[in-house]
């Protein structure tokens, strides 16, 4: 009951009691209208509140990032008693709860479709959480949980533009694993001989022309596989910035996954967040199921990345690319991409920073560039 209905119970009281008391037929015409519209407010409120059904809808439940979802909610009521608009809490797919006012038929199904914005990468509940039931006089007002459960939104990252990653074919590896991947029905060139090579490769023939031991070398075919690392530990900024840096570090990571699988390359993607898994692709078909998954990473890993990067040395030999990218950088970090780096596979290192590069960023960025690695800075917007 609001301050209104309180009001006009306490009039419609007092009116009766004079009406009574000295007989005044005035009084009591008032007491009775006034009483009278108190229990029409109730009684219409209730059968609102009691009679109220709600359907509500998100075709396709997905979107991408920048774009609009489609909201669709089938409001149904069946009382014959005029009501004032519902008052409906809603959460959003940007995270926050808004209030709006929706007037709907005495008898009836009302329907009503709302585009609302997606700015954020995510799995985000949406949908009417109260249902706010008010009469025509004011003098009632009842808020109503909705219980049944709200409609996921999945919120996909879009591509970002990047670049085809280098493939390295095995050059700096040890000769033992450069033997091992050789493809020695496929000889490329010739060399003279050096401590440690087989005599097999030696081609006899053109070392008694010249006079020189000449050794047979082959090409070395390149390795498949394009691994893709991301950081899915929380980054270490406030909150009113996670969501950009949330935003940047998937859709960079989207945009190698995309350029890899439109080349038609191997493409893994092992996450390391709360629920550990590895999703992987060659043809464009993937990259739906790629971009899902880390629209729902809720990016609670491990915060010690340089372990996720040091396990990940293990599947090197059949790894011609990485790409690393992370929201920190520290020194164990710069470490551990050195090392991957120095195994034999192509390195891009991705940093990803809510603001400007520190100085310590800076000079860690620097060394990754003295070693050979490709670096790179996406600030995020």
């Amino acid at each position: 009951m609001t301050a209104r209905g309180f009001y006009t119970l306490l009039f419609g009281a007092l009116m009766m009691v004079t009406a009574l008391s000295v007989g005044s037929a005035g009084a009591f015409l008032l007491g009775v209208a006034a009483l009278f519209a108190w229990a029409l407010g109730l009684l219409s409120v209730l059968t609102a509140m009691f009679t109220c059904r709600l359907e509500q809808d998100i075709p396709g439940g997905q979107a991408e990032r920048g774009d609009v979802c489609r909201y669709t909610l089938r409001t149904r009521l069946a009382t014959f008693l005029p009501i004032a608009p519902l008052s409906l809490r809603m959460c959003l797919p940007s995270g926050r709860q808004s209030e709006f006012m929706l007037s709907t038929r005495m008898i009836g199904t009302t329907e009503s479709e709302n585009d609302f914005s997606c700015p954020h990468v995510g799995v985000f509940p949406v949908g009417i959480t109260q249902v706010g039931f008010g009469d025509c006089f004011g003098l009632f007002a009842f808020r109503h949980r909705v219980r049944q459960p709200l409609t996921p939104l999945t919120v996909l990252p879009c591509p970002a533009q990047s670049g085809p990653l280098t493939y390295s074919p095995g050059e700096g590896e040890s000769t033992a694993t450069q033997r091992a991947q050789a493809d020695y029905t496929t000889p490329s060139d010739t060399r003279t001989w050096q401590d440690g090579d087989e005599l097999k490769r030696v081609h006899w023939k053109l070392s008694m022309r010249r006079q020189e031991l000449m050794v047979r070398t082959y090409e070395t075919p390149q390795r498949p596989d394009a691994l893709v690392l991301l950081d899915c530990a929380a980054p270490q900024v406030s909150d009113s910035q996670r969501p950009a840096v949330i935003d940047a570090l998937t859709e960079t990571s989207a945009g190698v996954l995309k350029a890899l699988l439109d080349a038609r390359h191997i493409a893994r993607l092992p996450l390391s967040g709360s629920e550990m898994r590895e999703l992987s692709g060659q043809e464009p078909e993937a990259l739906p199921g790629m971009l899902s998954a880390l629209a729902q990473e809720r990016f609670a890993g491990p915060a010690d990345f340089s372990s996720v990067l040091l396990l990940a040395s293990r599947r090197m030999r059949r790894t011609g690319s990485t790409a690393i990218v992370t929201a920190r950088l520290t020194p164990a970090i710069a470490d551990a991409v050195i090392a991957l780096g120095r195994m034999g596979p192509h390195t891009r290192f991705t940093l990803v920073t809510a603001g400007p590069l520190g100085e310590a960023q800076d000079k860690l960025m620097r060394l990754l560039e003295a070693s050979g690695i490709e670096t790179e800075h996406v600030p995020a917007c």
